[in-house]
């Protein structure tokens, strides 16, 4: 099965995330579930007109494949397992395919780019040692994650924990990552501005409605929080003969993971949007491997995994009667 190859400690399996993304754009293709539009939000840089788009959904299926690819290495560099294992590359893949920035690049996905860079610059921060060059470079990237989606600017309140998670956040570094996540926000902001746009709240509001169809969505909703809930008990093995490390490292993707939460419950209540969710699949992706390392509660991390892609799957084929 697909699931045990990328549990194991061969880097091989990497090469299988090909087929399995150009199998979900190819359903999307001839079964169109995830409608792409004739132009690309890219927030405070306006949008982009498509005057070709068969070429579009090859930008987004290397975009997700390399922050796939990203995420595996951020996991095993910094020993979450105490083997290689090429897990969170797959959870990352079949997680993104519920979400229409995977068939079509939009502002959305170029912050789940910015954002791990976030976290491989906040992976390098040690107590005791001169943080300032990283903190200023990973609030740097907040920022710039800014201007491509307004909304998540906020998430810097969610980086400063993050760094506290690691290390006592002194006041001069929390200065420097202000004007860090201020040089690319204000430049966008002036972009935007002598492009004759008013600054305002309505900034903050992404302009392209994407539709979910609430069976789907609610379903594997459910089960991802399942398999996040079976991801706890493992992570508590895990933490019980880890490092100080680790348990660091751990929590502040918890605090990214948080900022996931607020950012798609913000999208729910003031644009009845759920789009923005999307963003907990970049830590969610490092936390599911650890739903698999017990005995039994593998086998049932097991049976709700393929549950996932199987909804996955079916998504492409349900009738627009059976979803309404």
């Amino acid at each position: 099965m697909i699931l045990r190859p990328f549990l194991s400690n061969q880097p091989f399996v990497l090469f299988l995330l090909l087929p399995i993304l150009a199998g979900f754009f190819l359903l999307n293709y001839f079964f169109p579930y995830h409608i792409l539009f004739d132009t690309i939000n890219l927030g405070l840089w306006g949008k982009t007109n498509l005057l070709s788009s068969w070429w579009i959904p090859m930008v987004s299926m290397t975009i997700v494949g390399l922050t796939a690819l990203q995420i595996n290495n951020l996991f095993n560099r910094h020993e979450f397992l105490e083997r290689n294992n090429y897990g969170p590359s797959l959870f990352y893949v079949v997680l993104m395919s519920f979400s229409h920035s995977f068939y079509q690049p939009d502002g959305l996905l170029l912050v789940h780019v910015c954002w791990l860079q976030v976290i491989r610059i906040l992976f390098q921060i040690r107590a005791g040692e001169d943080n300032r060059k990283q903190i200023v470079n990973a609030a740097f990237f907040v920022g710039l994650a800014g201007t491509f989606h307004a909304a998540s600017a906020g998430l810097l309140i969610i980086f400063w924990f993050a760094v506290w998670a690691l290390k006592s956040f002194q006041f001069r570094e929390w200065s420097l990552s202000i004007v860090g996540f201020s040089v690319p926000l204000v430049n966008a902001l002036v972009y935007w501005w002598f492009s004759g746009h008013s600054i305002d709240f309505r900034i903050l509001r992404d302009t392209t409605l994407i539709q979910h169809e609430e069976i789907v969505y609610y379903t594997s909703s459910g089960i991802v929080l399942i398999l996040f809930l079976l991801s706890i008990i493992g992570i508590q093995i895990r933490v019980q003969k880890s490092s100080i490390r680790y348990k660091k490292l751990n929590r502040a993707l918890m605090w990214v993971l948080a900022g996931g939460v607020l950012l798609g419950v913000a999208d729910l209540l003031f644009y009845q949007q759920l789009e923005w969710f999307n963003f907990m699949f970049i830590s969610l992706s490092f936390f599911f491997t650890f739903a698999f390392i017990h005995k039994f509660w593998q086998q049932v991390a097991t049976i709700f995994f393929y549950a996932t892609i199987a909804l996955a799957v079916v998504k492409f084929f349900l009738s627009a009667d059976l979803l309404n």
